[in-house]
């Protein structure tokens, strides 16, 4: 079966990486995109030969979220119990990030929103280049910041810098990304893969069982900690919020606007 547009998947060596590959739409996520990376990290479940999964985009941008004009989910009809398995998938896709045995990084440059920015708040790793403009733009178009997002971002800077990025929907900029510690690594522009390729080499220089051990530890913290075991009711609230007249109306306007700035 041949591997659906919009991301490529390759195994080199120790390493795999997955690029986002949909340049034209800012790499806005898509069904497609979600089918390949769950089903990658479900064979990263039985792969110890395996040892990094890296995670970056084509074009532009690193990914621009959930691709509105289209759906980034299966078709979501059905009794309660069917939508509301359906409306989780990504959430799932998260969870299973969180459990593989691999480390993961996320390198980044250009718009890092919504969805993608969740996917790589996920990883363990956070690489961006200078010119990164982060947004977690949900509750501007009517809907909660679902996919577990709001505690896993919690986790990874703290309530307050989260009630400030998710409450407002404001832009975030590469330095202030990097002090509240999202990112661990900064690049300028030009440099993030030379950036990326540092981290990876550092990482594999270390024994393959440690690492492996404490990429097991540290996920382990993250989950008793907060992050993936409070999104309990986010496919529930999403469900929710897709059928009220007010999301319809800015998601409208929202799309218009995108479509707009990619044809620029």
């Amino acid at each position: 079966m041949p591997e659906p547009a919009g991301i490529t998947v390759t195994y080199e060596n120790s390493i795999v990486r997955l690029v986002l590959n949909r340049p034209k739409q800012l790499n806005a996520l898509n069904d497609d995109i979600r089918k390949v990376i769950s089903s990658t990290l479900n064979e990263l479940m039985e792969r110890p030969d395996i040892r990094l999964l890296v995670l970056s985009g084509q074009g532009k941008s690193f990914c621009s979220g959930a691709d509105l004009k289209t759906t980034s989910y299966p078709k979501v009809e059905g009794d309660w119990s069917t939508r509301r398995n359906r409306t989780a998938t990504w959430q799932r896709v998260l969870e299973q990030m969180e459990r593989i045995p691999q480390v993961s990084i996320a390198s980044m440059h250009g718009h890092v929103i919504g969805g993608g920015a969740l996917l790589a708040t996920a990883c363990d790793f956070r690489i961006i280049s200078d010119d990164v403009v982060f947004r977690i733009p949900e509750l501007a178009l009517g809907i909660p910041n679902v996919w577990n997002g709001t505690p896993l971002l919690a986790r990874e800077v703290g309530l307050p810098t989260t009630r400030d990025w998710v409450m407002t929907a404001r832009k975030v900029f590469a330095q202030e990304l990097k002090q509240s510690g999202w990112a661990q690594r900064l690049a300028p522009q030009g440099k993030l893969a030379e950036e990326t390729d540092s981290l990876i080499n550092q990482l594999l220089d270390i024994p393959a069982a440690s690492l492996a051990m404490t990429r097991s530890m540290t996920s382990a913290l993250g989950r008793s900690t907060s992050g993936m075991s409070l999104g309990w009711a986010d496919a529930d609230l999403q469900q929710w919020a897709f059928t009220e007249d007010e999301y319809k109306k800015t998601i409208r306007s929202y799309t218009r606007g995108i479509g707009d700035k990619v044809e620029k």
